[in-house]
């Protein structure tokens, strides 16, 4: 596999044995289908040390929003996307194998969006508590009472079936 970006072979690493595919030459990573949920929380042991050793290969690309091809998928240009509704990190996502591809520091704001599990919590009660489901009651209708009326007018055939039954 080459990077999608330079071309040179992307090598493969596993940290706590989850494979990944880095590029040296410009600090990028590839991570294949819902590996990159492994590493982006930044408390994570495994995420701040993928971070860390893609730092030593940081390097400035010429144009980031440029398409690249996916480096499993290779007639299979990514799509741009925003990781998060933040819109402050946007991936490459191949639609083909949901590959995602990160360019140099990415993964580093990408962690440093996410929330601890009490913050989620916190957002997600204050999230509940604004959207809470709103109850509408109109004006009493004339045909609200249906119900009570079939039961009288049933009662009413039954009278006159009783009564045309004994004729």
């Amino acid at each position: 596999m080459k990077c999608p970006r330079t071309r040179t072979p992307l090598k493969k690493v596993s940290v706590g044995k989850v494979p990944v595919y880095i590029s040296e030459a410009c600090g990028g990573v590839l991570f294949e289908n819902q590996t990159l949920k492994s590493f982006e929380c930044p408390n994570d042991k495994r995420g701040k040390a993928l971070a860390t050793h893609l730092s030593q290969f940081h390097s400035e690309l010429a144009d980031l929003k440029e398409r690249v091809s996916c480096p499993l998928c290779i007639d299979t240009v990514m799509l741009r996307r925003f990781y998060s509704p933040l819109h402050a990190v946007e991936i490459d996502e191949c639609p083909g194998c949901g590959a995602i591809w990160l360019d140099t520091g990415e993964l580093e704001k990408l962690q440093s969006l996410m929330l601890s599990e009490k913050d989620r919590a916190i957002l997600r009660h204050e999230l509940m508590k604004e959207h809470e489901p709103i109850e509408i009651k109109g004006a009493p209708h004339k045909h609200d009472n249906w119900n009570r009326r079939s039961d009288k007018i049933d009662a009413l055939f039954d009278i006159a079936s009783y009564i045309t039954r004994g004729w």
